[in-house]
């Protein structure tokens, strides 16, 4: 059997080595998009065109196979958002040779000489839920779009002004690599609206500031008790929180995540910072606490939490199926919230809970194994040091010991 050629064609056909050229003009199929195909004048060649179906793709080629030579043309590079990742899962990879090229987004930077290491890549072509959630591109410093018809600059412009986020410059990059090439630099995202742009284009994004943070100071996970407003003791403590929000395993960034018994919101805040394109739901019974947890909220620019002032579970229903539950408080409600969650948790989901009370303790280990997870256990003993009052030297001062359950529902 012979290989399958997967050729990148970079930006247009002067990308392409004399070797490229050759296999092309020895090939006996030769696939691609109407525009790539239009390129070479083969006539006696087997065409075989990509179309929006290209699943059906791999079947398409290997009724080709056994005799022919075949050579699959790619825009840019192959494996980089292109037909090449989807042939990889229809043959061996034995059966495939890649030939890389220029990619668009490389191609783009080139084109406005800047450096693209740090750049944040976002694929919008072909997506089937056209939508996308621009808040969580609120502490990038430079984004490069790939586009399509519907998910065009207009419509990033839009979901930018929509999440307040208009501190970049605006850059649309269109028909890159041939005589109609047009880069256009816009002063105000609204001006972007005003304008048609042709196809292909890409966008690409750069703060205007060299810090483009959403945040007013300096975030990470772990953040000291003092940055968030909070009532005294109200708060999970830093060092526990990270031990907690480790057990979570935020593995994807479109998580949901319920941060029940939310006290200040720390939890289901440094939890944010983890799922940018996900959910964060900040569930507290008590209506004194909601106006520290939407200060907190307010001062990160955490638009992906959302404030549900409930007494668990009442309001359950207008939450999205959880991938994650954090479970800080409860009381002797406990076993009702547990319950609850463990029903409406996601496979494959994971529950924490933490706390301070031996009976809270047997209460989550006892159902979790009766819903059939499989519960670890920590029992965390913090000390901190202090040297207020002390001639000598510091000491340690221990806080309340806490028990962190955690488990994955199978």
């Amino acid at each position: 059997m012979n290989p399958i050629n997967i050729i990148g064609i970079g930006q247009g056909k002067d990308d392409l080595t004399l070797r490229h050229l050759d296999l092309i003009k020895a090939c006996d199929v030769l696939v691609g998009g109407r525009r790539h195909l239009d390129l070479f004048d083969y006539p006696d060649k087997k065409k075989i065109f990509i179309t929006a179906r290209i699943d059906s793709l791999g079947k398409a080629i290997k009724e080709k196979t056994d005799s022919n030579k075949i050579v699959v043309l790619a825009s840019g590079d192959p494996l980089f958002y292109g037909v090449g990742s989807t042939l990889i899962q229809h043959f061996k990879k034995d059966q495939l040779h890649i030939h890389s090229n220029i990619s668009s987004v490389s191609a783009a930077f080139a084109a406005i000489k800047e450096p693209w290491h740090d750049a944040k890549i976002i694929s919008l072509h072909g997506r089937q839920q056209k939508t996308f959630a621009f808040a969580c591109l609120a502490n990038e410093s430079k984004i490069v779009f790939l586009t399509d018809l519907k998910m065009d600059p207009q419509y990033i412009a839009a979901g930018l002004i929509k999440e307040g986020l208009q501190n970049f410059k605006f850059c649309v990059l269109e028909n890159l690599g041939n005589k109609k090439e047009k880069i256009t630099w816009f002063k105000t995202l609204d001006q972007v609206g005003e304008q048609a742009f042709s196809q292909p284009n890409i966008v690409i994004l750069q703060a205007r500031l060299k810090e483009n943070s959403r945040f007013s100071r300096e975030t990470h996970i772990g953040m000291d008790e003092s940055e968030f407003k909070h009532s005294k003791g109200l708060i999970t403590k830093s060092e526990i929180r990270c031990i907690a929000l480790s057990k979570l395993k935020l593995i994807h960034n479109n998580h949901v995540v319920w941060d029940i018994g939310s006290g200040s919101g720390s939890i289901g805040i440094e939890a944010s910072f983890q799922v940018p394109q996900g959910r964060v739901y900040a569930i507290e019974k008590h209506p004194g606490r909601i106006p520290d947890i939407l200060q907190n909220i307010k001062s990160f620019n955490c638009q992906n939490v959302h404030v549900l002032n409930t007494d668990f579970p009442k309001g359950i229903e207008e939450l999205n199926t959880p991938d994650r539950i954090f479970i800080g408080g409860g009381g002797k409600h406990l076993e009702q919230i547990i319950k609850a969650s463990c029903e409406r948790l996601a496979p494959l989901g994971i529950i924490v809970i933490n706390t301070v009370l031996l009976q809270s303790l047997e209460t989550a280990l006892r159902l979790l194994k009766e819903y059939q997870f499989d519960p670890r256990i920590v029992q965390i003993q913090v000390s901190r040091s202090i040297s207020k009052g002390l001639p000598f030297g510091d000491r340690l001062e221990a806080l309340n010991p806490v028990w962190i359950i955690s488990g994955s529902k199978f």
